[in-house]
């Protein structure tokens, strides 16, 4: 049962509840699937709201989009929608593995919102699509689940499992990957809001005395409509002021965040003329505990005005009480003012279009040709999965001053979701003069990717001759000219490194000085294959948008062999929240290597007879914890493994014991890796 202390629940079994709840809804709700995680688990969508509206889903779902595209829809139009549409309110939890209610409460929720025939359930369901998606880091659950019950049944004075692993790759900062989309998570869930287009989205989290409800305290993003603003403090300040009328203390605005930073999940309502905010709740537990917040938590101000407790006992029931009241008051007042949202919806849309039609900045544009093309055409591919439009020139013409080639992407500016492209490709300028930045104060798109993006404040180009990218782009490549002697430009493209790994068993050079060949110049790290299987190699290059030139013969230029490393990657049990970072980037661009722990530094005296180069990322701590690895408490081994009752863990490493690290002698093993040739790469604390 929902807030009973010492019981968590398995992703799995609270989809199957909601399925279940959808099946005997008698109509109120539906169930489905929204993708797949690293590990293979389903993420899904609980949605429910009036008979009626559920049995003609898909007619709600095109009235959305047609309030989306100002460009298709007249005003007259947009009016007559805003009467009959209803928003799409998306609440999703469980981001955060360790944060326990979210996906708890919000079975119980969903049970309410299909049964309770009250007027105010009613009104909910008949003015507002609720969308329920209880668990976003569906892998990361399963393992806290195992985890905890694991721990409940350790005795006394033994070592306690952490949640060594979240999803497949990283931790906390799976909510630092709205821009980059490189987690399955973030992907399911953008691909998922652009398919349905809800009007507000909601992340539920755990961590403040006793419910906070974002606005943040600024500065705020500057490419954020005023509109989306406003929202935000009216959402919260309903919240607060409906709470405090049933004399709930500690719900509260304002502080915790400031709003700058674009890289959150929710903010993917944000690219998208939606509006995104978040609770943070004060932990589930599942355990019984007391709460004896600080007296800066407990003073009463004008976001606070009815402060925390100085002490309380809290457990299960008391966080799912506050935040599905919360909850409830939210859609409530979303119900109550269902035209209103909307009529907001259509103007940040609306305004948007204008925006682009009226300046300063009618496109941007991203050269196809430029240094680094297949860089280019890999971002332009990702800010299409991300709902961005973008045109291609089929002449070249000159727009103010930026020339357009033809072929060169460009981004028009009278489009929906130009926010998006105001957020990543401008320069942020966050003043000293702010308090201190809650997270990244800049990420400008072209600097991060190290890309031509050129703005355009020439109104003509919206004229020019251009036509829409309907499909995934690839760079110009392949191979030109004869000669057995192939040269692939040094463009710094990351796809050079897929070719040389792809093509391990093919000998390659790389220059070391610029040098000229063919006609053509070529840069210092050039790759020189003599004797080139032209048949094989050509297909990939153009597959990948990398370009060769082929020569009679190797050019006479200082050059050394361009080997493929044995790659050993390093992690520590102390802290996994980092490292998935730097091995997802390196699967995504097909470079392998052997994964473990650095306990196992300590028995490997010869490592240099199997790794060239060793990574080992950012673990955090000081020197002395990182050799010691996770102290030796207690008399019993501590497993990281998958066993009949923790059938989730030992992924993606495992061990019979994880207390203790490298030691003295893994780091003198490291330090003779170095010392016999080997490369050591570290980062952050790892390098200290």
């Amino acid at each position: 049962m929902v807030g009973t202390p010492g019981e968590l629940t398995y992703a799995k079994d609270i989809a199957r509840y909601l399925e279940a709840v959808a099946k005997a809804s008698k109509g109120r709700a539906k169930f489905w699937t929204i993708g797949k995680t690293e590990e293979g688990r389903d993420m899904v969508l609980f949605a429910v709201a009036d008979e009626a509206t559920i049995a003609k889903l898909d007619s709600s779902k095109g009235m959305l989009k047609s309030l989306t595209d100002p460009r298709k829809t007249s005003d007259t139009q947009a009016q007559q929608l805003i009467k009959t549409a209803k928003p799409i309110y998306w609440i999703t939890s469980g981001l955060h593995s360790p944060e326990n209610g979210g996906p708890e409460m919000l079975m119980e929720l969903a049970y309410r919102l299909v049964v309770d025939n009250s007027e105010f359930y009613q009104d909910i369901r008949k003015n507002v699509i609720t969308f329920i998606t209880p668990v976003l880091e569906v892998d990361g659950r399963e393992k806290q689940v195992d985890t905890y019950y694991f721990n409940k049944k350790r005795a006394a004075g033994e070592a306690r499992l952490p949640l060594m692993y979240w999803g497949k790759y990283v931790q906390h900062d799976n909510n630092r990957d709205g821009m980059g989309q490189l987690l399955a998570i973030t992907r399911n869930a953008n691909k998922f809001f652009l398919d349905w287009t809800p009007t507000i989205m909601h992340d539920l989290h755990e961590s403040v005395t006793y419910l906070y409800a974002s606005t943040g305290s600024g500065p705020y993003n500057e490419q954020l409509d005023a509109i989306t603003v406003n929202e935000w403090w009216d959402l919260a300040i309903n919240e607060v002021q409906e709470m405090a009328k049933r004399n709930v203390p500690g719900v509260w605005t304002y502080g915790f965040y400031d709003g700058w930073t674009p890289n959150y999940l929710f903010y993917i309502a944000h690219a998208h003329n939606a509006t995104g905010r978040f609770y943070e709740v004060q932990s589930y537990g599942p355990d019984n505990y007391v709460v004896r917040p600080p007296a800066t938590t407990t003073s009463r101000e004008w976001f606070r005005p009815n402060p925390p407790l100085p002490v309380i006992n809290w457990g299960p029931r008391n966080n799912t009480n506050i935040q599905e009241s919360a909850m409830l008051l939210s859609l409530s007042h979303v119900a109550k003012n269902r035209a209103h949202f909307l009529e907001n919806y259509w103007l940040k849309n609306k305004r948007s279009v204008e925006k682009g039609k009226n300046g300063p900045t009618y496109a941007w544009v991203i050269p196809a040709g430029q240094h680094r093309k297949a860089d280019a055409a890999e971002a332009v591919n990702d800010l299409m999965t991300q709902g961005l439009e973008f045109h291609r020139a089929t002449a070249a013409f000159k727009a103010g001053n930026v020339e357009v080639k033809a072929g060169d992407y460009i981004v028009r500016a009278d489009q929906p979701y130009r926010t998006l492209a105001d957020m990543y490709f401008s320069v942020q300028a966050f003043s000293a003069a702010n308090p201190s930045p809650y997270d990244d104060t800049g990420w400008t798109f072209q600097f991060m990717r190290n890309l031509t993006i050129t703005p355009v404040g020439d109104k003509a180009i919206l004229s020019a001759a251009m036509a829409p990218v309907t499909a995934k782009v690839t760079a110009a490549g392949g191979v030109e000219g004869n000669g057995s002697t192939l040269i692939v430009s040094a463009t710094s493209d990351n796809n050079l490194v897929t070719f040389r790994f792809k093509n391990a068993d093919v000998k390659m050079a790389a220059a070391e000085e610029d040098f000229e060949a063919g006609g053509q110049k070529f840069l210092a790290g050039s790759f020189i294959i003599a004797k080139a299987e032209r048949a094989k190699l050509e297909p990939q290059l153009k597959a990948l948008g990398l370009s060769a030139v082929a020569v009679a013969e190797a050019p006479k230029v200082k050059s050394h062999d361009l080997d493929v490393p044995r790659i050993g990657y390093v992690h520590s049990w102390t802290r996994t929240q980092d490292e998935g970072w730097v091995r997802a980037a390196l699967e995504r661009y097909g470079l392998p290597f052997t994964y473990f722990a650095d306990q196992k530094l300590k028995t490997e005296s010869n490592l240099r007879a199997k790794y060239d180069v060793i990574i080992f990322p950012h673990v955090g701590g000081t020197a002395q914890s990182m050799v010691n690895g996770m102290a030796m408490t207690g008399t019993q081994p501590l497993p990281y493994k998958k066993s009949a009752e923790t059938p989730n863990l030992g992924t993606p490493d495992e061990s019979d014991d994880i207390r203790g690290g490298m030691g003295l002698e893994g780091l003198m093993n490291l330090y003779k890796f170095v010392q016999e040739g080997g490369t050591l790469i570290t980062e952050g604390a790892t390098s200290t």
